[in-house]
């Protein structure tokens, strides 16, 4: 029965090979900068989330670079993510973040159309572990 179970895997790898090259490698290279776009947005939601847990204000955009790298290990490299200005940067995603005056000082904060689906979310993950129980 264990060679059976082996060939039939097998196709499957040649099949993805077939269709893009490594199962693990995003299919199109050109999409490389708008991936780290979004991983990037979403680690900076990730950032605000713990600061709004932690019952911190919007961060200043000047503290961003040294919080997202804090938390995640990473620079914070717009660069790469083909962007040049953190603030044209995160204007670009309005249903994650918005970018505020906070007494003179831009920051950003979590914003308020997004707030809704991260709770409803960890809502359904919290019920998902008691009903398979």
């Amino acid at each position: 029965a264990a060679p059976a179970a082996g060939e039939a895997k097998r196709p499957v790898a040649e099949g993805a090979a077939a269709a893009g090259g490594d199962p693990k490698k995003p299919r199109n290279d050109n999409n490389d900068a708008d991936t780290l776009a979004r991983m990037l947005v979403q680690g900076v939601v990730r950032v605000l989330q713990n600061r709004q847990k932690a019952g911190k204000g919007p961060l200043p955009i000047a503290a961003l670079e040294e919080e997202f790298k804090a938390l995640w290990k990473v620079p914070f490299n717009l660069q790469q993510a083909g962007e040049k200005d953190p603030v044209t940067f995160l204007s670009k995603w309005p249903n994650k973040v918005e970018v505020v005056d906070d007494n003179g000082v831009q920051s950003v904060q979590l914003s308020k159309k997004g707030e809704g689906k991260p709770k409803a979310a960890a809502a359904s993950k919290a019920t998902v572990p008691a009903a398979t129980l």
